[in-house]
This record gives C-alpha cells, structure tokens and sequence, in this order.
C-alpha cells in the first residue's frame, strides 16, 4: 500500500481534474465574474433549475490569485494522499459526500454558497491528519507543526465561528461550513474505520445463527432418536426370537430411510444407544441402530467417566 505522500509522481485519478477545473473556473470569474457566480454559485432560490450548482460551488475561489494559489495546493497536497491511500472510487465518493454536504446543508438554512474550497479542504484535512498524523506541514514554508494539530485547530475555528454566527443572527453560514467540513470525513469513518467493526460484528451474528440453528438441529435429533431407540431394542429382540411381525418390518424399513449416507459412524462397539448424549445428537444413529439390531455390537456397555 502506498503512503500517499510522493506528490509528484506522474499520475492522473480525480484530483489533478480537479485541480484544473479550479484554474478554469479562475479564468472564467476573472473574465466574467457577475455571470460565472449567477451560473455556478450555489443559491437555494435556483438550485433545482440549476442542479450543477449543487456541484460547481466548490471550483468558485474569487479573483484572489494567493486564494487560488494555496486552494489549489492543499487540494493537490491532501487529495493525492488520499486518493493513494484509498483508491480513486473511494476518493470520489468521499469528494462528492464532502461537496453536496456543504451543499445539501445550504439549501436547508437558506445560505448561498459562492465559493466552497474551505468545505472539501477541511474535510480533506480531518482524513488526512487522521491517516497521518504524525506529518509535519511548514507554516509560510518555515514553521514546523504536525498536520494533527493544524486538524485540532481548524476545528476549533469552525466552532468559533459558528458561535459567532449564531450571535450575530445569522446561524446558516456557521452551520453550513461546520456541516459541509465534516461530512466528508464522517465518510470516511464510518467508510474506512467503522466497517471492520460492522464486518466483525456481522460475521458474529451469522456465526452465532448458525450455532443456535446447529443446536435446534441437535435437539430435534436426540428428541427423535430417544423417541426411537425403545422400539430399536424391541426390533431387536423381534429379530433374535424369529420371523417379524408385519409391524416389525414396518419399522424396519422405516428405520432404513432415516439412514444419512455419507455419515462417518463410529466402531460398533462405540455405540452407546440412548445411554448417553452423544450418540443420540448424532446423523448417523438410524445406521447404528440397524447395525445393533443385526448384533453389533451383541451388548450396550456404558462406563461412567470414574469407572
């Protein structure tokens, strides 16, 4: 498995794609930047007559060359160590979750959205510092700080400015971000740490079904076989004293049907009848019955265990 962290090997997936459909955006709001926002910002009044905006929000970044610049790189940074780690199936689903969480969370408050690098950023960043934790990123390239505590503190920003939003009346843009930015990585929780529990917790379930229907399987064995084995003894006793009666063969041939081919029984004089709890449990009882009936073994010995 790779580590996600030669940025510059050559390669394409979905976020050098992405990375470029940030620069045309860039272009598009530099030439035209009124009619770039009316068409691909998000606003919850035209979202249904325009649906791409539940999607294109995301590349708008304004006509600030040092705001492109960094959201362009931390996109790049953070998005091909994570489509290394994960694939780029499991990338773009984690994108897309990121990108209409934010969207999705507008359209419920009301809020429009003319720029939305920050959502999937930050969302990127939670997976990552999650992932590696130990990385250090270079503040103004000089600083040296670990990617989890740069997680911790965006965070922390997010909840601020929440509060502040929710103090200034205007609650929808603190959620909107707070939800938007989380979203993509409550993917990946529930996506890449939570299923190994959900597959260990089903592969339990199924296997105790299958011991609860293994011992209902076993009761209603010793249940039937305890119900036959009194007429087994008779049916052998018929057999010593001479011909069967009409009712003898009956139950003969009755017995012969409940025989389970393919059963690995054990010696003759292994067979305990219904003297203990192990035969009685077992397929191939109808099999060693009849062998009993015929006189094998010519005696039933049972030893208790102090014996």
């Amino acid at each position: 498995m790779t580590s996600g962290r030669d940025l510059f090997e050559p390669r394409l997936g979905l976020t050098i794609p992405l990375c470029g459909l940030k620069f045309i955006f860039a272009f598009l709001t530099f030439a035209d930047p009124k009619r770039t926002t009316l068409l691909f910002a998000f606003d919850p009044s035209t979202a249904l007559s325009q649906p791409w905006t539940f999607i294109t929000y995301q590349f708008l970044s304004g006509t600030s060359l040092l705001s492109l610049f960094f959201g362009v790189l931390i996109l790049y940074m953070l998005g091909q160590a994570l489509e290394d780690e994960w694939g780029t199936a499991d990338f773009t689903i984690f994108w897309l979750v990121a990108t209409l969480g934010g969207s999705l969370s507008a359209w419920a408050v009301g809020t429009v959205l003319s720029g939305g690098s920050l959502i999937v950023n930050v969302s990127m960043l939670f997976a990552y510092a999650f992932l590696f934790p130990e990385t250090k990123f270079y503040i103004y390239f000089v600083l040296p700080v670990k990617v989890t505590w740069i997680a911790w503190f965006t965070l922390g920003v997010l909840v601020v400015q929440l509060g502040l939003s929710v103090a200034q009346g205007r609650a929808g843009a603190g959620i909107v971000q707070l939800v938007g930015a989380t979203a993509g990585f409550l993917y990946f929780w529930i996506r890449h740490h939570g299923k190994p529990k959900v597959k260990l917790a089903t592969r339990e379930v199924v296997a105790e079904a299958k011991q609860a229907a293994s011992e209902r399987k076993d009761d209603g064995l010793e249940s039937r076989n305890r119900m036959l084995f009194p007429k087994v003894e008779a049916l052998r006793l018929d057999t010593r004293a001479g011909p069967l009666s009409s009712d003898a063969e009956r139950f003969a041939s009755d017995l012969a049907k409940l025989v389970v081919p393919g059963v690995k029984i054990c010696k003759p004089v292994d067979f305990k009848g219904d003297k203990d709890g192990i035969c009685v449990r077992c397929e191939g009882f109808a099999e060693c019955s009849l062998r009993y009936v015929a006189g094998q073994p010519g005696e039933i010995t049972f030893r208790k265990r102090d014996e």
